[in-house]
């Protein structure tokens, strides 16, 4: 996401599943895990140490500027952004298991992305971030934004919050990175639009959200993510018609 205006419409296509593990909100009881508030990332001489850290710290900069210039339109109260989990490449980018991220009792695991709302911070494990030299750069802005928006959401009056958790935070996600286009934050590149279709798909399940489905271990579990195509139709929705079709219960 780099040189040139435009939307983030997504071009429907066909794409392989590939199973990976999903930006996800961790929920489990605890202390409160330490963060460090979002900081442009840069290596010692000033400059970004490379492309996922240059993606990785323009997304922070952008997803966080465009909500604490855009909360007052949508709800009340004062915008909070979350923390970052301190991590020695970059705040809130970790590479386990050489670096070990609580959330609570809960040791994040590696190939993720979390909100942990155990003091509202993020973190983003470097193998995850890295499948971008794969997906394209905008997987970076799509998963940071995914993350920020589970912040938001956890700051929101709950009859705003939608039982499909994660299909309204790439709703969300959706609504901010267009909005940060639309703002002059950020600017497209010819295959972004292509690239989060990509993305999404990649980070999908095979089930469609709230699917009974029995896993690996021979339990049953519930989908929560959602399928490709739901994933894509909700990072759309929030992109042409922003926040407030995100919300359920949102008046105006």
């Amino acid at each position: 996401m780099a040189t040139r205006a435009g939307r983030l419409l997504i071009a429907l296509v066909a794409a392989v599943l590939f199973g990976a593990g999903t930006p996800a909100a961790a929920a489990t009881p605890g202390p409160t895990g330490s963060a460090s508030p979002p900081v442009l990332v840069t290596g010692p001489d000033g400059a970004a140490t490379d492309d996922l850290d240059a993606d990785y710290a323009t997304a922070l900069r952008a997803v966080d500027t465009w909500w604490r210039s855009s909360w007052s339109e949508y709800f009340p109260g004062s915008y909070t952004a979350p923390g970052l989990a301190p991590a020695a490449r970059a705040p809130g980018l970790f590479d386990a298991p050489q670096e070990q991220v609580y959330c609570g009792d809960l040791l994040l695991p590696e190939g993720n992305a979390f909100h942990c709302p155990i003091g509202d911070f993020l973190a983003f494990e470097v193998d995850l971030m890295l499948r971008s030299q794969e997906l394209g750069d905008a997987f970076v802005y799509l998963v940071v934004a995914h993350e920020w928006a589970h912040s938001v959401v956890s700051h929101i009056d709950p009859a705003l919050v939608s039982e499909a958790y994660e299909l309204q935070a790439d709703c969300l996600a959706g609504a901010a990175l267009q909005g940060a286009v639309d703002a002059g934050l950020l600017r497209l590149e010819p295959g972004d639009a292509e690239e989060l279709t990509a993305s999404l798909t990649a980070v999908a399940s095979d089930n469609a959200w709230g699917t009974v489905y029995v896993d690996a271990a021979g339990q049953p579990q519930t989908e929560t993510h959602g399928s490709a195509q739901e994933r894509v139709d909700a990072f759309e929705r929030g992109s042409t018609d922003g926040v407030r079709a995100c919300l359920p219960n949102s008046v105006g």
